[in-house]
């Protein structure tokens, strides 16, 4: 009868948690329009919270210490984005000479099938046409909605810098109001904070140093085979290696796919694509391991699942942030005893 009691209580829990999933899935869907951006400035919080203490310690007051760290934040990531607006509109006006060689190729391979396999110039030329309208159909929807997912975007960014402010300038009364909320278990709840904090800020801290290595690294490598847009491919490179396992693949083939329609040998086009994934094998095995540690150890199975979840929750803002958020989830978990069989199942400790 003991037994029969234990089990029904493992289901309860069990089934408890999946509803909670479930509902938060659900809320995180719904509401990603103020979740986002709120989880961004959280994330972005954490990681410029030393920098504020450090000005506060010197006697600045905690607002004009706040400002100044996201001033200069800010600041830096506008001149990346000048610089590669300007690469880009190059890249924007390079685009005639790049379809025009893929024209070449596709001439080529309609002439091939022909005197191979059989199959009449025609027909190739009208299915091409009926593939371009379907195309430029398609890509009409996709630009409206572009638009309108531009300026849900161009909110969302406009808003996270005054969730970082005040959420480092009240992070007093956040920690005071959570210990109040748990006052049952104040030392838990304290030694969570901390756990949280320290696991956030030291992953996210290794994450953007091993970003900025890879970034240096592409760049020099794509300079060296003379690659005219190296900075904003290496800037592309870079941001799309915060996505675990595919990240760097998707990168790698839009950069390898310029390379082919700029150079007449193939040698380039492959030894550019050896040369990035043999950074991508440096930064998995030895830059990440040392700059990173072992803070997040989420098992490759999760962090897989977690990047997709994200993709189909918040798109690519979620497969970037995901992996951080179940890092947190699993030093919740693996906090309390009844939680710490879920712990293991994120990963090891």
């Amino acid at each position: 009868m003991e037994q029969q009691s234990t089990d029904n209580s493992k289901l309860f829990k069990a089934a408890t948690l999946l509803v909670i999933g479930t509902l938060t899935v659900y809320i995180m869907i719904e509401a990603q329009f103020i979740l986002l951006p709120l989880v961004w400035a959280t994330f972005i919080a954490l990681l410029i919270l030393p920098l504020t203490e450090k000005l506060e310690k010197i006697r600045f007051p905690r607002w004009l210490s706040i400002i100044t760290v996201l001033t200069v934040f800010t600041t830096v990531l506008s001149v990346i984005l000048y610089l590669l607006s300007i690469q880009a509109a190059g890249l924007l006006s390079d685009i005639p000479a790049v379809t025009g060689k893929i024209d070449i190729w596709i001439s080529d391979l309609q002439y091939f099938l022909e005197e191979n396999i059989g199959i009449s110039h025609e027909l190739l030329t009208r299915q091409a046409t009926n593939s371009v309208s379907q195309i430029i159909n398609t890509g009409l929807t996709e630009l409206r909605n572009s638009l309108f997912s531009v300026f849900r975007l161009l909110t969302v960014i406009s808003v996270i810098p005054i969730y970082i402010f005040f959420l480092l300038y009240y992070r007093d009364s956040f920690y005071r109001g959570s210990m109040q909320i748990f006052v049952n278990y104040h030392d838990q709840t304290r030694s969570l904070f901390n756990k949280i904090i320290k696991v956030a800020q030291q992953y996210l801290r290794g994450l953007m140093l091993v970003t900025i290595i890879v970034g240096i690294l592409f760049y020099i490598v794509l300079t060296i085979f003379n690659i005219k847009y190296a900075f904003f491919f290496a800037v592309l490179l870079a941001v799309f290696n915060l996505i675990p396992y595919i990240g760097v693949f998707i990168s790698s083939l839009l950069v390898v796919l310029y390379s082919v329609t700029i150079f007449d040998s193939m040698f380039y086009p492959v030894a550019i694509l050896i040369s990035l994934w043999l950074i991508q094998l440096l930064e998995n095995n030895l830059i990440t391991p040392f700059v990173v540690g072992s803070q997040v150890k989420i098992n490759p199975l999760v962090a897989l699942i977690a990047v997709f979840m994200g993709a189909s929750i918040w798109g690519i803002s979620g497969m970037i942030l995901f992996i951080p958020m179940v890092g947190v989830l699993k030093v919740v978990f693996d906090e309390f005893e009844g939680l710490k069989p879920f712990g293991l199942f994120l990963g090891k400790s």
